[in-house]
């Protein structure tokens, strides 16, 4: 391996410029024989396919396929053979690339030629004439060009060199210009203009649209296994740091949601087609240029194309990494070129799109408590009334007796922003794509910074005309800065604050505040103070990370019919995250002077219990991950005519180490001490260790199409892994598909000419999960090897003496396989009238067995029960995606559509699990399993007629007594609907006029429920103040008719305890409708820019998150945590930008 290692590299750094040209054959010179007696125009051409073995294109509504024709040919040229049949029916033809495209000659009104008599034609009365040449964009003439005057039957075709003549009525008047495999243009003619000369760009993607698939290529029109691929430039309007985030609403059956606003730490989990498994990790396998990687810390600005494989036939070349899908990602590569430079840029001020809702007046805040106190539904001692009067008092000093809203100090709009910058080009012989960027972010919570810098150089050689060499290299370096309390911990200190005092003294000295009341003088509170943990604390996080890729391709065979194709890659990637976390408890101080709270106390600030229980210290530690990856295919393709056949093969091996390394010091002597060594080995600790493992594997492809409408696909894959024990550790994953592109058929291409593109397809794959080294046992990681044993150090007595030794700590099984993903996939693809309406419908039948799950044995056994393969798990749904593209007059617009339906169902399971959530076969995965919320008690006869455990008093919630046997107990549980959402979806639309252009982007998710309690729910939780909803609340005398629950606090068991908090009070509807992306630009024109040396430049506006449509309250429903409030939400964006080209 180090030897091709040093061969690859060696190869990739001289980049060696050599290139030779090369050529095809003209398909318009080969002979042909054939003899046609009175048949149709349409079977003649499906005849001459057969015999030269070349393939028309064109449309069938345009040419007279039923007109009768006779042929006699022998051993003549295509171009004799085609001038005899096509001429006489007025029909043109043109080579492009390896097909020849047929096209209808319109009626032509010739200037020089007077207008015959009879009705066949119009009397021409002031026309004019208009000439000119039509070029393709190498400059060369386009002959067959069709050229009509919109609105009207008249028109022109241009000669062999390009040029045309045609006569225009008077007036302006709107031409179009068309031709297969060329872009068409519309171009208005002024009254007094008599010449014009057109280019027209080729519609590369038209002719041939390819898709990025496992290990290379294939025409999009070819595929029959279940790929989405992305628009890019939708993902680009999104302006996030992170672009997993970017890619959400893009792909049906793909589910991202975001764990958190973190710069930086965005936690981003993406589900494909629902959870396969449950107890390991879910995610789509995520390639970047061929190589395991992320899309989190990769610019959107170096991306190229992104690919999501989601059946089996598309995936199992990936085999026991293919369970939860793949999503492939190729980075910009050079073109052929002078070199353009690209500049990006935008500013940003980011918001939170909702925070915690909470009371933050004192007065109603201390008198809600003491109701609370009064019912005994908090645990605690009154606020004094005299200090309650202090605090309502309208003529207090406000700075002494503050209503502080803790929410608007420490959540703040924040600014961000973003670089890049990239210079592309190339010859035959090199090309090259470099660029750099650079993202700056500011956390809209206290204390919180990212920040990012992005490298990558793409670069190409051709040797000669067999061989290329090339290498991928890119580099990331990144800083996280935060409290030691961080995230979800820190909002969730910012919500125990209560308004009755400020972060720091009112005396002016800077010290920190503590409690605002004493331990019994009122209220209760156990809560640290945010402005303390932000200035005074940190964790420090840098990472880096190293993508290194040399590759080599070798073209032994290239011609017009057959090829045979080499390619090999070796990669490496290496991350590495170093963290210090500095920490220390801090003095704090009542807020008030003593003689405040107590007659005839001094007047002094009392000291109250530092914060903490954090010791003065350090905590640092070194995280490094080295991944190496070798892959080699070999390709070859046949070509004989109507017959696409290709085959591959290959290798691969990849091979991971994962190494940690940690130490703490605690007791410093002095603060600011921020490195290990300031402190002796007293009240130290160490932690370390070492993970790997390893796969080899073999894997190919075969591909069979007839005549681009009967295809026919075969996928393999022979995975071996470490994390498996030797008996069992290889395992087989083959597909099969196959496609049939109806619209290639007569009966539509004849009498339903207006279907383009209509294919059905159908799969039938195995895929495999290697992830259980990932599966965890509660809170146990089973490791990389999870069928070796474990020990554990351990004492026992012989005969009165202390022995050491070890102990096993759990059963193992060395026969634990694969778990195994069989998924059949149904779809129909369609498009219709030049994208009028098109889509795609995939129906999916996703069923996974042999999932891990911890084996039942007795508790006698004395150790951890081994893990077993026993469970399985179905998926099934259905996808639906739509889209319309059209124009009228200048403007251009196009609107698409998606939704994704996904059901689970537990198929196998060890043995029912009952908790909030339950697990049983025949149900979805872990439901709602709940007791059902039916109002307040507000009566003393609802309070006798059912035992309710926690001894509730009026204006607590009551529950359904589901079998009506007088009491609530677990058995008035019911299954409720919600864990998983009804559907997901998103739609959009863009719409350009002359330069500018506007982009609206929604997405949404129905059905989802969350429930919502502890902190932001429940009333004084640790001192927080309660949800305004709560001076509302039940009161048998002065409010009798509500709906809100009675005051109450922190441990109060009617509305606290496991029976309420597992009820369907606290679930709610997490719905929500989202406007996640608009964008307007304004492109300068080109006559203005480029008199100072600019191709292109674009200014725009966007907005990210800006608009929701939600009955969740108050919070971001996208999201919404099970059980808490205290959650870092996600950013509400808006960004001015630039785009700018030279």
């Amino acid at each position: 391996m180090k030897s091709l290692q040093q061969f690859l590299l060696m190869i990739v750094i001289t980049q060696l410029a050599m290139a030779g040209p090369s050529s095809g054959q003209n398909l318009l010179e080969r002979r042909v024989t054939l003899n046609l007696n009175r048949t149709t125009l349409g079977s003649a051409l499906q005849q001459l396919e057969k015999t030269a073995e070349i393939k028309f294109s064109y449309n069938s509504r345009m040419l007279p396929l039923k007109f009768t024709v006779s042929l006699n040919a022998q051993n003549e040229p295509l171009a004799t053979v085609l001038d005899k049949l096509l001429l006489p029916n007025k029909i043109s033809y043109k080579q492009v690339s390896n097909r020849i495209v047929l096209r209808s000659q319109p009626e032509v009104i010739n200037a020089a030629e007077p207008a015959p008599e009879g009705p066949k034609y119009a009397t021409v009365v002031d026309d004019r004439s208009l000439v000119g040449k039509v070029s393709g964009d190498n400059g060369e003439g386009l002959p067959g060009v069709n050229i009509v005057i919109k609105g009207s039957q008249r028109g022109a075709v241009t000669n062999a060199d390009g040029s045309y003549s045609l006569l225009v009525p008077e007036g302006s008047q709107t031409v179009v210009f068309s031709s297969v495999g060329y872009i068409s243009q519309e171009i208005v003619v002024a009254t007094d203009r008599t010449a014009l000369d057109v280019t027209l760009k080729v519609d590369e993607k038209a002719l041939e649209e390819v898709v990025v698939v496992g290990y290379g290529t294939q025409k999009k029109v070819n595929l029959t296994g279940s790929v989405s691929t992305v628009n890019v430039d939708n993902m680009q309007s999104r302006q996030v740091s992170n672009s997993l985030a970017a890619l959400q609403g893009q792909v049906t059956g793909l589910r991202i949601s975001q764990g958190t606003g973190m710069p930086g730490r965005e936690s981003v989990s993406l589900t494909l087609r629902g959870a396969s498994s449950w107890g390991t990790n879910t995610s789509p396998l995520v390639l970047v240029d061929g190589v395991v990687g992320s899309l989190d810390v990769l610019p959107m600005s170096d991306i190229e194309s992104i690919s999501v494989l989601k059946d089996a036939a598309s995936a199992s070349i990936y085999g026991a990494r293919a369970a939860n899908g793949v999503i492939l990602v190729t980075t910009k590569q050079g073109k052929k070129g002078k070199p353009t430079l690209t500049y990006n840029m935008s500013l940003r001020t980011q918001s939170p799109t909702g925070v915690p809702n909470q009371i933050w007046n004192s007065g109603q805040y201390m008198e809600l408590f003491n109701k609370a106190v009064a019912r005994n539904a908090v645990s605690a001692v009154p606020f004094p009334q005299a200090l309650i009067d202090k605090y309502t008092d309208p003529n207090r000093n406000k700075d002494q007796f503050p209503d502080y809203n803790w929410a608007d100090a420490v959540w703040k709009s924040a600014p961000m922003q973003e670089h890049n910058v990239g210079v592309n080009g190339g010859s035959d012989a090199f090309k090259y794509n470099i660029s750099a960027g650079m993202i700056d972010q500011k956390g809209v919570l206290l204390g919180h910074r990212y920040k990012r810098f992005n490298g990558l150089a793409n670069l190409s050689t051709t040797i000669n005309k067999y061989i290329t060499v090339g290498t991928n290299v890119s580099y990331m370096k990144g800083n996280s800065l935060s409290p030691y309390y961080e995230n979800q911990n820190f909002v969730l200190m910012t919500m125990t604050q209560s308004p009755l005092v400020k972060p720091y003294l009112p005396d002016g000295s800077g010290r920190y505040t503590d409690k605002a009341v004493p331990t019994g003088v009122g209220g209760s509170q156990n809560n640290r103070n945010p402005f303390w943990i932000a200035n005074e604390t940190y964790r420090d996080y840098d990472d880096w990370q190293a993508n290194v890729q040399g590759w080599l391709d070798v073209n032994f065979l290239q011609t017009e019919k057959m090829g045979l194709k080499w390619s090999s890659k070796y990669a490496s990637r290496f991350a590495e995250q170093f963290r210090n976390i500095y920490h220390y408890g801090a003095d704090a101080f009542y807020y008030l002077p003593e003689n405040e709270y107590t007659a005839g106390g001094a007047n002094v600030y009392q000291k109250g219990t530092p914060f903490g229980p954090e010791a003065l210290g350090v905590n640092q530690g070194n995280f490094r991950t080295l991944l190496n990856t070798f892959y080699s295919s070999l390709n070859w393709n046949w070509n004989p005519g109507r017959h696409d056949i290709a085959l591959m093969v290959g290798y691969s091996q990849e091979e991971q180490k994962y190494r940690w390394l940690g130490g703490t010091r605690n007791v410093f002597p002095v603060k600011n001490m921020y490195e290990l060594d300031g402190m002796g080995p007293l009240n130290q600790t160490t932690t370390g260790g070492l993970t790997e493992w390893a796969f080899q594997s073999l894997f190919g492809r075969a591909t069979y199409a007839l005549a681009s409408k009967y295809l026919l696909e075969a996928n393999f894959r022979y995975d071996g892994t470490s994390r498996i024990y030797k008996d069992s550790r290889w395992g087989f994953f083959p597909s099969a598909s196959a496609g049939w592109r109806i619209s290639e058929e007569a009966f539509i291409r004849d009498g339903a000419s207006w279907i383009d593109n209509l294919k059905l397809r159908a799969s039938y794959g195995l895929l495999g999960n290697a992830n259980i080294g990932e599966y965890r046992v509660g809170n146990t990681n089973l490791g990389e090897y999870p069928w070796q044993d474990t020990y554990v150090a351990t004492t026992y007595a012989f005969n009165e003496a202390l022995g050491q030794g070890v102990q096993q700590t759990a059963f193992r099984n060395r026969g634990l396989k694969w778990e195994k993903t069989t998924i059949a996939d149904i779809g129909l693809d369609f498009n219709l009238k030049s994208d009028l309406i098109y889509g795609t419908i995939d129906w999916y039948n996703k069923v996974t067995t042999g999932i891990l799950a911890g084996a039942i044995i007795p508790a006698s056994a004395g150790m951890s029960a081994p893990v077993i393969n026993y469970g399985t798990l179905r998926n099934y749904g259905l996808e639906l995606e739509l889209g319309h593209k059209g124009k009228f007059g200048q403007v251009e617009y196009g609107i698409n559509g998606q939704v994704s339906v996904n059901r689970n169902k537990v198929i196998k399971f060890p043995a029912p699990a009952y908790s909030d959530r339950i697990i049983m076969e025949g149900l979805p995965y872990r439901d709602y399993y709940l007791y059902e919320y039916t109002g307040l008690f507000k009566s003393e006869e609802e309070l006798k007629a059912v035992v309710t455990p926690g001894n509730p008093q009026l204006g607590d919630i009551k529950f359904k007594d589901q079998n009506n046997d007088g009491k609530i107990d677990g058995d008035d549980r019911i299954r409720v609907k919600g864990a998983y959402p009804g559907f997901i979806y998103s739609f959009g639309g863009n719409v350009r006029w002359k330069n500018f252009d506007l982009a609206l982007f929604f997405q949404g998710v129905q059905g989802q429920k969350v429930r919502t309690f502890f902190f932001g729910e429940d009333p004084f939780s640790q001192g927080s103040s309660p949800h305004p909803k709560f001076l509302d609340a039940y009161d048998p005398v002065t409010n009798p008719d509500s709906e809100v629950p009675a005051i109450y606090g922190w441990g109060y068991a009617p509305m606290t305890g496991g029976t309420a908090q597992n009820s369907t009070y606290f679930l709610k509807d997490a719905s929500y409708l989202r406007l996640k992306n608009v964008q307007i630009g304004y492109t300068i024109p080109t006559s203005v820019t480029k008199k100072v040396g600019i191709n292109h430049l674009k200014v725009f506006v966007t907005g990210d998150n800006i608009l929701t449509f939600t009955k969740y309250p108050d919070l971001d429903p996208e999201r919404a945590g099970d059980g808490w409030h205290a959650q870092y939400p996600q950013l509400k964006v808006y960004s001015v930008g630039l785009n700018l080209r030279f």
